[in-house]
């Protein structure tokens, strides 16, 4: 009764946190729209002034600036979905063996040892399968790249005695500066010059739909752990399974 009371309390905060994210999309949608419609009057407005060149540079700082109002409208659209969150038992094994050879591939651009330690009974969790490889790659591809120079990156699963699963990204990277450990998982705070600042805040938002944890431990030159632990599906089998949309 009280494993049933638990996935019950996660599967009703989930949707709450779903109804928040379609609200939020509703209302990111609603601020896209005329800026799409001021974009396109911008373009028309850049042709009638072609021979004005005094006001060259007014329009390349709008262009600039609406652009990049249409980036963060749409990085926040991608992190209020998904609206639904499918919670079944689901192996861990199989899923990040499924993963190994896109990890692989990034990994072997600058020679990092990629390490799976999966033990073979290792219990089901309570997840969405396809939510859970975004988070895993996530983690794995970042691990990667953190080890320009090459490297070892340790992907470890183990159960723990409270009910739950750990699983582990250990890389021997160039680190996360102290000061940026407690930004890393907002909404467009990123360190990579290219970087969108939003995959490892879908990273905490899809681990907080599975009522899970996420910590990171960090040594700027030595490597970076991220761990997530996650409830074990129990013995309900699919009874536990639950549809939050």
């Amino acid at each position: 009764m009280l494993f049933r009371s638990a996935v019950q309390a996660t599967l009703d905060s989930s949707r709450k946190l779903a109804a928040l994210g379609r609200l939020s999309a509703g209302i990111a949608h609603e601020v896209k729209n005329p800026l799409n419609a001021m974009m396109i009057h911008l373009e028309l407005l850049k042709m009638q002034l072609r021979d004005a060149p005094d006001a060259a540079p007014h329009l390349h700082v709008i262009t600039a600036q609406m652009r990049r109002l249409d980036e963060v409208v749409q990085g926040f659209l991608k992190f209020v979905r998904p609206e639904e969150v499918r919670l079944q038992p689901t192996a861990l094994g199989p899923l990040i063996q499924d993963l190994l050879p896109i990890v692989m591939a990034e990994g072997g651009k600058s020679d990092v040892d990629v390490r799976v330690e999966i033990p073979p009974h290792l219990p089901q969790v309570l997840a969405d399968s396809g939510l859970l490889q975004q988070v895993f790659i996530n983690l794995a591809l970042n691990a990667c790249q953190a080890m320009p120079s090459g490297g070892r990156l340790r992907i470890a699963a183990s159960s723990r005695s409270d009910g739950r699963v750990d699983v582990t990204f250990e890389d021997t990277g160039v680190g996360i500066a102290p000061e940026d450990l407690e930004k890393i998982f907002n909404l467009y705070f990123t360190t990579k010059e290219h970087g969108s600042g939003i995959g490892l805040s879908m990273v905490y938002r899809i681990v907080q739909l599975h009522d899970g944890e996420i910590t990171v431990e960090s040594v700027r030159g030595k490597g970076t752990t991220f761990k997530v632990t996650l409830r074990k599906a129990g013995e309900l089998g699919s009874r536990e399974a639950g549809i939050i949309a």
